[in-house]
C-alpha cells in the first residue's frame, strides 16, 4: 500500500509539474519577438501638432509594417550637451499596419535620446500603450538605434517583444 501511494504522489506531482510547465509556456506564447529597420523623416509644417515643433513619418520593414506618424512632445538639453551634442527627447506615435499579420494600431510613447552632431546617433525606446483592431490590447517595447537628421532623415534597426492580451 505504502509503494502504491508512493507511486501515486510521484505521478500526481509530475502531472502537476507538467501542467505548470504547460500553462508557463501557454502564456510565454502570447509575447513575441519582433525585429527590423525602419527609416524616418521630419514632417514639420502647418499640420505638425508638436509642443516643440518637430514631427516625422516612419516606414518600418521586418516584422512591424507600417507607417508611423508622430509628434515629439520634449526635447531636452542636460547640462552635458554643451560636450557631448546630446538631447533627450519624448514623443507620442500612432503605428497603423501589421504585426506578424495582424493588423490595426498601436498607440506608442517614445523616449530616447539623439546626438545634433557628427551622424546624428539616435537611441529611441518605444513603449505600446494600447492598439486597435486585431492589436487591441497589444502591450510591450522596441529598442532602436541608428542614425536621425531633422535635414535629411534617418535610419534605424529594431528589436523587442509584443503581447496579446
Amino acid at each position: 500500500m505504502t509503494r502504491t501511494r508512493t507511486l501515486s504522489t510521484i505521478v500526481a506531482a509530475g502531472t502537476l509539474g507538467l501542467l505548470t510547465l504547460a500553462s508557463s509556456a501557454a502564456a510565454d506564447d502570447r509575447c513575441a519577438p519582433v525585429s527590423g529597420f525602419y527609416e524616418e523623416h521630419e514632417t514639420s509644417g502647418a499640420d505638425c501638432t508638436s509642443p516643440v515643433g518637430l514631427c516625422i513619418v516612419v516606414d518600418y520593414h521586418g516584422d512591424l509594417t507600417s507607417t508611423l506618424t508622430g509628434q515629439a512632445t520634449s526635447i531636452v538639453p542636460s547640462a552635458d550637451t554643451p560636450t557631448t551634442s546630446v538631447l533627450a527627447f519624448t514623443s507620442n506615435s500612432r503605428f497603423t499596419g501589421r504585426v506578424r499579420g495582424r493588423r490595426g494600431t498601436l498607440d506608442i510613447r517614445n523616449a530616447g535620446a539623439f546626438r545634433t552632431a557628427g551622424s546624428g546617433s539616435i537611441v529611441d525606446l518605444q513603449t505600446v500603450i494600447g492598439g486597435t483592431g486585431d492589436l487591441a490590447g497589444v502591450s510591450g517595447e522596441v529598442r532602436a538605434s541608428g542614425t536621425f537628421s531633422p535635414t535629411t532623415g534617418g535610419r534605424s534597426t529594431y528589436t523587442g517583444s509584443l503581447c496579446r492580451p
